[in-house]
């Protein structure tokens, strides 16, 4: 006999509560591996144009929405903006407010390229590196190698500008393709496998929360999952920034299959 509505929504409250209370007894801080020379990672995103004092690091990170209309000058404003910052790598992917970014976009709505002629392949991007779902390896030099030791350490950054679709936006993909959007960019994963991966949308329930609504995609959470990169850099969801540290283990894996109702059926 079909379970009564009522019935299945009480076991799905009293499943994710469990889940909660299982990972809140569970170590939820990453391993640190032992390097006397770390690599420092400056991560930054949702910038709109602004151009804050940034703090020093080996690695600068934008994980999108460098503009806010995304014009060329706009763009091209940004890249100098970023090109004149210290770090020795800088990598870029775009968001959705950078529309200049998105050919097929622009293609579809040519209203908003403002008039202008220029495309991103006039940009001078200077020292900025853009990722469009693809990947670098970057040779991070130590700062203070030990004698007859390692002169540098290899980090490998993966990047993709794509959010689930909400409004009139550069990059984002709707529901009906969501389902294999992310496994067609990230399974199998890029070779090497990232260190880093720079998305510009959250993954589902990590810093996601946008009013009562948690905005992230539960597909890319599961490729964050299966990865296991040492750090995921995201922006969009204005409201949630932060940093959350998270193991990416069996653990984690069941709490969040729970909270995403995967595990009801069974």
């Amino acid at each position: 006999m079909q379970q009564p509505i009522t019935s299945i929504k009480t076991q799905g409250y009293r499943q994710r509560q469990f889940a909660a209370a299982l990972l809140t007894q569970h170590s939820s801080k990453p391993s640190v591996t032992n390097q006397a020379n770390p690599i420092r990672v400056v991560c930054i995103s949702d910038t709109h144009n602004h151009q804050s004092e940034l703090p020093p690091g080996d690695i600068l990170l934008h994980a999108g929405d460098l503009t806010e209309s995304g014009s060329f000058d706009e763009v091209q404003a940004g890249l100098k903006w970023l090109s004149s910052q210290p770090h020795p790598f800088k990598i870029l992917i775009a968001g959705n407010h950078d529309v200049l970014l998105d050919e097929a976009f622009l293609q579809r709505y040519p209203e908003r390229r403002y008039g202008l002629s220029q495309t991103k392949q006039d940009l001078d991007w200077g020292t900025v590196t853009h990722l469009e779902d693809t990947h670098i390896t970057l040779d991070v030099p130590v700062q203070d190698p030990p004698p007859y030791g390692q002169t540098h350490r290899k980090v490998t950054i993966y990047g993709s500008p794509w959010t689930p679709q909400y409004t009139l936006s550069a990059f984002q993909y709707p529901a009906s393709t969501a389902p294999l959007h992310w496994s067609d960019r990230l399974d199998p994963a890029p070779v090497p496998t990232p260190d880093i991966i720079v998305t510009h949308g959250p993954p589902k329930l990590y810093l996601d929360q946008r009013g009562v609504h948690q905005a992230g995609c539960p597909y890319l959470l599961a490729e964050i999952a299966q990865i296991r990169p040492r750090l995921h850099v995201f922006g969009h969801i204005h409201a949630a920034h932060g940093r959350e540290d998270v193991v990416l283990d069996a653990v984690r894996r069941v709490h969040d299959d729970v909270q995403l109702g995967r595990m009801m059926a069974r």
